[in-house]
Formats: C-alpha cells, sequence, structure tokens
C-alpha cells in the first residue's frame, strides 16, 4: 500500500518543476518498463500491481499497490499495470554540434504527443540524434515519454540553443542545413544527402525566422493540398515521418 507521500510524490513529477527538483521522470506500462530496464537509464523504483509479474529481473524496489492507488498517480486516462520512477540523465555541460550523421533539429514544438511521435520516427529510421531548441516541450513529460513507445531509450535528445548550433555548423562547413519552406524544391525529385540537420518547425508558426539564414537546402512535401486542396499543411511529425522516409530511400543502412 502506497503512503500518501508516494502518491503526492509520484503525482507531483507530471510537473517539469517537480521533475527538475527531484531529478527523477515517470514511465508508465508493461511494455515501456520492460524497455527501460534494458536501457542505460537508472530505475529508481517501480510501483504495480499484484497481477503484474515481471518478464525481467529487476534489481530495484517493487512496491505493489492497489488500483485505486495506480489510478490516483497515472498521467494516464487508463491507468496501467506497472509504473517506474527514473533518474534524469546527466546533463552536458557543453554541446558540440554534430559533425556527422542525419539530425532532426525540432525548433519551439509544443505538442507532447507531437514531439513524441518525432522521436519514434528518428528512432525508425536511425537517425543519429534529436536536438531541440530551449522552448520545446520537455522530454519527459508524460505524454512524450508514452508516445515515444520506447525510442526515448535509444535516441539521444539534447536541449541546446538552435541558432548557436547552426552558428558552429556553418563556421566549419560541416553539415547541409534541410528545412520544409513552401518555397523549397520537390523532396522527391531532390539529390538528397547522407549528412545533414533537418529543421523542423512550430505546429502553428512555422520555423523561428532567427533559423532561416542558415537554411541552404529548402525542400518542400508536394501535395495536391498545395493546389487548393482542403488541407493547409501538414501535421509537423507526419511531415517528419515523410522526409526522414525518403533520406533513408535514398540512403538505406
Amino acid at each position: 500500500m502506497a503512503s500518501k507521500a508516494t502518491i503526492s510524490f509520484l503525482r507531483s513529477l507530471q510537473q517539469k518543476k517537480f521533475r527538475l527538483k527531484e531529478r527523477a521522470f515517470v514511465v508508465e506500462g508493461p511494455k515501456l518498463v520492460n524497455e527501460l530496464i534494458q536501457s542505460d537509464f537508472k530505475v529508481l523504483n517501480v510501483y504495480a500491481l499484484a497481477s503484474w509479474i515481471p518478464d525481467l529481473n529487476i534489481l530495484v524496489p517493487i512496491e505493489v499497490i492497489s488500483e485505486r492507488e495506480m489510478e490516483q498517480v497515472s498521467a494516464l486516462q487508463t491507468p496501467n499495470k506497472v509504473l517506474a520512477v527514473v533518474a534524469l540523465p546527466e546533463e552536458s555541460q557543453s554541446f558540440n554540434a554534430p559533425d556527422a550523421g542525419l539530425h532532426l533539429l525540432i525548433d519551439q514544438i509544443q505538442d507532447p504527443g507531437n514531439l513524441g511521435t518525432i522521436i519514434r520516427i528518428a528512432d525508425w529510421f536511425e537517425f543519429q540524434s534529436v536536438i531541440c531548441s530551449l522552448d520545446t516541450v520537455d522530454v519527459f513529460n508524460p505524454k512524450v515519454v508514452q508516445s515515444t513507445m520506447g525510442s526515448i531509450f535509444r535516441i539521444p535528445v539534447k536541449y541546446t540553443s538552435l541558432p548557436d548550433v547552426l552558428v558552429k555548423n556553418a563556421e566549419g562547413h560541416k553539415l547541409s542545413v534541410y528545412a520544409t519552406l513552401l518555397e523549397g524544391k520537390n523532396l522527391y525529385s531532390e539529390s538528397l544527402t547522407d549528412n545533414g540537420l533537418i529543421l523542423m518547425g512550430n505546429e502553428s508558426r512555422g520555423l523561428n525566422p532567427m533559423l532561416l539564414p542558415f537554411v541552404n537546402k529548402a525542400i518542400r512535401i508536394p501535395g495536391p493540398g498545395q493546389k487548393g486542396g482542403k488541407a493547409e499543411s501538414l501535421n509537423v511529425a507526419i511531415a517528419a515521418g515523410v522526409v526522414c522516409a525518403e533520406f533513408r530511400r535514398q540512403f538505406p543502412l
């Protein structure tokens, strides 16, 4: 049986300020917890229903809680059988701009589901990392974690100043910088590169204008919607999926 203090602690981790204070976040559900256990993330505690029997050996405390208690601490509409408290990874004091590989640069995305899906897409197509602007939704938000379906444990996700990254990249003449823009060239007829930074912007406002001068490869996803169709734009996560798929089509693993 969970104490009131435990329930209060677990519920507090739904908020970013408490995640930062406690240096911990929550992972829910058997699939995600099993993937967590196989990752390099440090598991602090596990809370589970008596009916849940882990398939793997967990060398951390497991506390059995009731269904009612799980409902009280869960961030899901339909609470799951198991919940784990995980230590936030240590933050690096310095960040170097990538010099090889494919990387998604995420600018001001606020929707947790979109960010989680983008991380999952990066994992599927084996991109090297996801780099987020400082005002992008927190990757350890419960809805983001859930939407990644476990990809959060495999893809490096960093938060930093995107202009700083692009300045360093330009100074070193390192990687091509791609962005989906209305005036861009047709994605499917463009010769892409197997090393690059791909910018994806805010769901409603698009890319920060400060980033546009660094774009040297403007691309667009062609579609009937651009010729008077009813759809004005694509969801940012769907757009990321289309773009990443084309990069991998041209550069298979």
